[in-house]
């Protein structure tokens, strides 16, 4: 009965793994937000585009982290990714998400940003 457990334990925990792996595969690439467009990179790391600012970022448990600070994943997949603050004293009750950047925004990023994009791929 002990080992049915463990066994059972084991599994479970390796799908976590599993299924985190593959919502980081899902986020890595260009995305965009209403102002800014991010690039999210298998180190951890995720850079706005021409700009200075970056952050580490991770998915544990199907929880998406910024610096250590846990967000639920609303929706994700090859388009979208919406997550919202797990702080529930938060006002408002805060939500942000991404669109992944089109053809035609790569172009854009291509014309403006190409050193930027040589250096940081």
């Amino acid at each position: 009965m002990v080992l049915i457990l463990i066994c059972s334990l084991t599994t479970a925990a390796m799908a976590d793994r599993a299924s985190d792996a593959a919502m980081k595969r899902k986020l890595l690439g260009y995305w965009q937000s209403g102002r800014h467009s991010y690039l999210f990179k298998s180190d951890g790391i995720c850079y706005m585009v021409e700009g200075t600012t970056t952050y580490h970022w991770d998915i544990r448990g199907g929880v998406y982290y910024v610096d250590a600070k846990p967000y639920e994943i609303v929706s994700l997949n090859g388009n979208e990714f919406e997550y919202r603050s797990r702080d529930k004293n938060a006002i408002p009750y805060e939500q942000d998400g991404l669109e992944r950047c089109s053809k035609k925004d790569m172009e854009q990023l291509k014309k403006c940003c190409s050193d930027w994009m040589k250096e940081h791929e």
